[in-house]
């Protein structure tokens, strides 16, 4: 009898690691937005047509802080930020 990969939950691969997200934000946020709040930064995103989860990535951000880079703000992320989302089983 051979082992199979047990069935049921398995460990979640998001659909962008870090890196991609990270990337994908500072594409979007260029420098000249900086410094900026939360509400500047959401409203910057949404007018670039970001993706809902760079929109939801940042609702950890606190609304009256400024941040000056978008490395400052995926390190707030980082270490603040939304737990990641399990996929549901199919």
């Amino acid at each position: 009898m051979t082992a199979s990969a047990p069935s049921g939950p398995a460990t979640h691969t998001p659909s962008r690691t870090t890196a991609d997200w990270r990337a994908e934000l500072a594409t979007l946020l260029r420098p000249h937005v900086f410094p900026a709040n939360q509400d500047e930064l959401l409203a910057a995103l949404i007018r670039r047509g970001a993706p809902s989860e760079l929109l939801w990535r940042l609702t950890c951000l606190p609304r009256t802080r400024r941040f000056t880079s978008v490395e400052e703000v995926c390190g707030f992320v980082a270490a603040h930020g939304p737990a990641p989302v399990v996929a549901e089983p199919m």
